[in-house]
């Protein structure tokens, strides 16, 4: 059985860290464009909260955006830097932004940094921080991680291509043919170099090992609380292959979510599942709250000056 390290410690190993760098030189996922096509504003400054090596932040800094990323990790930053002379990245906690108050226009976080804090109590604190450093009006976009969509989900996609197999013609339905949900997120087919069939085998069984074990677990806690918030869990893969050493992560609910962003004074603008944005459709909100990519877009109120909620 592996041994418990922390997140420090996962995101200075080698292997991880070369992982993701190297994905950092293939920029962002359709979804994640997608989101800040419907939600960022058209100018200012961006945070990149939990940008690892740089990945969102350095595609983003192409376009011409002024992108400043956060990490705790300084082997991560220093593989982002490796990659850009021009990037501005930096060591910080999402527990104490160094930033002072109304300094940008967007913060964002595509890869789940929020779920490697352990307690409700300082995942509120961290959204409250988020909810400082934007100007009146500002955006949040959240990118979470549920690790594997649930069975209901590949009951509802098989149903849908059985209805939809003669509609290829469609846009709005059919994918096209050199991007399916599973190619353009990045735990694709490509990255794993495995055949289409093996990938959805082991998807089925990352589904029972992820999402339906924990869930009765989850059950059990709430039934009888022993202490530990359910959602969480300990995870090995943050890089492919898997590396030793199991660190926390928290599974949010939908629900969950919106009510500690809430708490911090975020209103919800839109909720989406990666692959509705990847295959541009809209799914049941109860097939969207169980994929495996769950992305959320936040505002703030205009100025009234009224005090910001305290954490």
């Amino acid at each position: 059985m592996m041994a418990d390290i922390s997140t420090e410690e996962k995101y200075a190993q080698t292997e991880v860290v070369n992982f993701w760098k190297a994905l950092s030189r293939n920029g962002l996922q359709k979804c994640e464009l997608e989101m800040a096509a419907r939600y960022f504003p058209a100018k200012g400054d961006r945070l990149d909260l939990g940008c690892g090596a740089g990945r969102a932040a350095l595609a983003f800094q192409q376009t011409g955006y002024r992108v400043t990323g956060i990490d705790l990790s300084l082997a991560m930053l220093a593989a982002g830097r490796s990659l850009s002379a021009e990037a501005q990245l930096g060591g910080a906690n999402l527990l104490a932004l160094p930033f002072a108050d109304d300094s940008f226009e967007a913060v964002f976080m595509f890869f789940g940094a929020l779920q490697h804090i352990p307690g409700r109590g300082n995942r509120r604190r961290a959204m409250a921080e988020m909810a400082r450093v934007p100007r009146p009006g500002g955006r949040l976009v959240l990118g979470l991680d549920n690790i594997a969509p649930a069975l209901l989900c590949y009951l509802y996609w098989f149903g849908q291509k059985l209805l939809h197999s003669g509609q290829a013609g469609e846009a709005n339905h059919a994918p096209a043919e050199s991007m399916t949900a599973a190619d353009s997120t990045l735990w694709s087919r490509q990255a794993r170099q495995t055949h289409s069939l093996a990938w959805h085998l082991r998807g089925l069984a990352r589904t029972l090992r992820w999402r339906s074990w924990p869930g009765l677990v989850d059950t059990l806690r709430r039934i009888r609380p022993n202490g530990v918030e359910p959602g969480d869990i300990r995870v090995a893969q943050f890089a492919v292959p898997v590396t030793p050493g199991r660190i926390y992560y928290h599974l949010y609910r939908a629900e969950t979510l919106i009510e500690d962003a809430a708490s911090a004074g975020w209103r919800l603008l839109g909720h989406h599942s990666g692959t509705e944005l990847n295959e541009n459709r809209v799914y049941p909100a109860l097939i969207r709250r169980q994929d495996k990519q769950q992305f959320f877009a936040f505002m703030l109120p205009a100025d009234t000056g009224e005090e910001r909620p305290p954490f």
